[in-house]
């Protein structure tokens, strides 16, 4: 049966079961087998041949040790190395990626509910005040237009309301499909542990556990193997073979043999070279999309500690003004009664009531969003860290 989601369960579920994960897993587990096959080549290598000599099969065993290749199985191996960190870096990129999202879109899903309850009380006010205008216009204390605007401003308040439901209903789903399960209600998290840090820490925090940052880097590593192996088909590959021929022979010749063997295979042309020079130019693509990276990073971390103080210094105010908006349309209401406030003032004052209270559930639900974001940019929110958000 549904249950109640919290945002924690959510973080994790999308984190864990989302086939974008799986996929990046895949890529992980495919790049460990390649790194297991790129440490096979400093072991000898065993391979037979069979031919047919004068009509007599002629067979020969052969076992080749590399001794040395001018660094080319270094950069392979570099290289599967670096492919998996680059694949580990994918698979956190996704995980993170994917938290932001569903953490945007669980804070969407409230803050939508927390409207549309909002405008459903709005609405039953609109309803008690048409149906009170009605009552006076049909006693003739109250002109016919008094009655036009109610109808027109509870019209309003429907399509608010009906507005507001169907961006809701919009945001469980895309929720839904984020965490891949069906849910009763959701939970709002009642704190997120949030440490207000200086700038400058949270900056350099943010470059140090960004995902994305580390593939950037990764890939410069890449690159650099790529240079090494494109370099090192210029020097030839030296190893010790041993060949023993089977089956029939030529008489004097010896049928076991061990020599070294010097092997040499540039590529056609000057294709080497030119691997290179792409490698070099992957490599100087790489370094700048980090450092393009970084600086988005830092812009990240600014706006959202700059958003994040102006929303602390506004949310008292806005649950301030709820409760003023409140007693502002009580005050009207009764001294419309006695002939001191007309009617457009009251519907006013209930409009500006509504308002009040969309900005209050804005603000709150703004703030433990961008405090939710802020830890995971900053690294202390993972799916081993997930105690910061308190239920």
């Amino acid at each position: 049966m549904a249950s109640e989601l919290r945002l924690a369960d959510a973080l994790v579920l999308a984190a864990s079961q989302h086939p974008t994960v799986r996929a990046k897993q895949a890529d992980l587990d495919a790049a460990s087998s390649d790194l297991e096959t790129a440490k096979w080549s400093r072991f000898p290598t065993v391979s037979t041949e069979a031919t047919a000599s004068g009509g007599r099969p002629v067979g020969a065993l052969l076992v080749q040790q590399p001794l040395w290749a001018g660094g080319k199985i270094d950069a392979q191996n570099r290289l599967a190395h670096a492919q998996v960190v680059l694949a580990q870096a994918g698979l956190q990129e996704a995980r993170s990626a994917l938290m932001q999202e569903t953490g945007s879109q669980f804070f969407e899903a409230l803050r939508w509910r927390e409207r549309m309850a909002v405008a459903q009380k709005n609405e039953a006010e609109h309803r008690k005040l048409l149906e009170l205008i009605q009552r006076r216009v049909e006693a003739q204390i109250s002109p016919l237009t008094d009655q036009v605007l109610a109808t027109a401003r509870f019209q309003q308040a429907v399509t608010e309301r009906i507005q507001f439901k169907r961006s809701w209903q919009t945001a469980e789903l895309a929720l839904q499909q984020l965490v891949g399960q069906t849910y009763s209600d959701l939970k709002p998290p009642s704190a997120i542990d949030w440490k207000q840090q200086d700038e400058g820490v949270a900056i350099e925090a943010s470059k140090s556990s960004s995902a994305e940052l580390l593939r950037l880097r990764t890939q410069q590593e890449v690159s650099l193997a790529q240079i090494d192996m494109a370099e090192a088909s210029y020097f030839p590959t030296l190893a010790l073979a041993h060949r023993r021929t089977l089956g029939a022979t030529e008489s004097g010749v010896d049928p076991i043999r061990t020599y070294l063997s010097l092997q040499f295979s540039p590529g056609p042309g000057l294709s080497a070279r030119s691997s290179v020079a792409a490698a070099r130019s992957r490599l100087e693509n790489s370094r700048q999309n980090a450092a393009v990276y970084e600086r988005q990073l830092a812009q990240q971390v600014r706006t959202a500690l700059s958003d994040l103080e102006a929303l602390g210094q506004q949310l008292e105010p806005s649950k301030l003004l709820v409760s003023a908006t409140d007693d502002v349309v009580a005050s009207y209401l009764r001294q419309y009664q006695i002939g001191k406030k007309n009617w457009l003032d009251v519907l006013n004052g209930l409009r500006e009531n509504a308002q009040a209270n969309y900005s209050a559930v804005d603000v709150a639900s703004s703030t433990q969003l961008l405090q939710l974001r802020l830890l995971l940019l900053t690294g202390q929110l993972g799916l081993d860290k997930l105690s910061l958000i308190h239920d």
